[in-house]
């Protein structure tokens, strides 16, 4: 466990950030268990502890103060100043209500995530759980030195960030989205899109009409896909119709967006909404990788699916 996870919970303390003394021993707990392969089922003494801890912990949302008008704001006069001299002038403001929303929606949202996973990261690193800001510009036409975006991403750290997909938070000049994304690899080994997605639905496609319904179409999330057509990359709404497009898609991606005149978004509590999303969407990140190896063992693979989402949340049943 690295000294970044060891203190990537905190709590306020006269307006300044210190360590959470019970979200330290969580990690901790986690650490262990990850490092030694420990059950703590098997273990009275060790779920009295973590059930004390879970008692003790303060309310979620208690570190996050929501994406305020000033979040929003930087993104709508980067627009109108991208150079590097406004952003230095301006970098006070990306630091608060940017970077410093996001790590602590991070932070607030630690305990869930590993919960849910305890593989997730959450070390809080820049290129791992947060995008760059700055704009690879050396092979692009456009120039501009910086991003309209920033994001949050939740991955299993035992694999690159971009090998398999991902739950995210986004934040732009005119939205706030939460969802999940799933990216072909551009260069290197093939990624988890390729070696793993395409083939397990060719195997366990009633599986996946099965979770489509019930956590896409049946709770309104937007979807759009991706492919190169033509030498472009052509953005398609929706999900794919045809089973060929769904086996050469190189993009896909499931949201939900929150616009800024939305009062949720700017509210501490807006933590437990991206919970319910990233709850929701799991299934889809577990199909999509390679945790879920269990549901290429045939017939039982829809029971086991539905097992895992009756019961997420409860420790004794979690895939990962």
């Amino acid at each position: 466990m690295t000294g970044a996870s060891f203190f990537s919970v905190y709590h306020q303390n006269g307006g300044k950030a210190q360590p959470d003394p019970v979200g330290v021993i969580t990690q901790l707990l986690a650490g262990v268990f990850s490092i030694l392969s420990v059950d703590p089922r098997r273990g009275c003494l060790i779920m009295f502890l973590k059930r004390q801890l879970s008692l003790r912990r303060p309310p979620v949302a208690s570190l996050f103060p929501g994406f305020k008008a000033e979040s929003f704001a930087f993104f709508q006069d980067l627009a109108q100043h991208n150079n590097k001299a406004w952003f230095d002038q301006n970098r006070a403001r990306y630091e608060e209500h940017v970077t410093g929303a996001f790590r602590s929606l991070l932070e607030t949202l630690t305990p869930f995530l590993l919960n849910l996973n305890p593989q997730f990261e959450i070390s809080g690193k820049t290129n791992g759980n947060f995008s760059r800001i700055n704009r690879d510009i050396r092979f692009s036409k456009d120039k501009s030195p910086y991003k309209p975006n920033y994001y949050l991403y939740v991955y299993d750290r035992r694999y690159d960030r971009g090998h398999a997909g991902r739950l995210y938070v986004g934040l732009s000049a005119d939205c706030v989205t939460v969802g999940f994304s799933i990216y072909d690899a551009w260069r290197g080994p093939k990624g988890a899109l390729q070696t793993v997605f395409r083939r397990r639905l060719a195997k366990q496609r009633e599986l996946f009409d099965k979770l489509l319904a019930d956590s896409v179409r049946g709770k309104r999330y937007e979807s759009y896909w991706h492919r190169q057509e033509g030498g472009e990359w052509a953005q398609h709404p929706g999900l794919p119709r045809r089973a060929a497009d769904w086996q050469s898609l190189q993009a896909w991606i499931v949201r939900k967006v929150h616009l800024p005149n939305s009062r949720a978004v700017a509210e501490s509590a807006f933590a437990n909404h991206v919970e319910r999303i990233f709850k929701d969407l799991y299934p889809l990140y577990v199909f999509t990788s390679e945790l879920g190896f269990h549901l290429d063992r045939g017939a039982s693979s829809l029971r086991s699916m539905k097992k895992m989402k009756s019961s997420q949340g409860n420790q004794g049943n979690r895939i990962y």
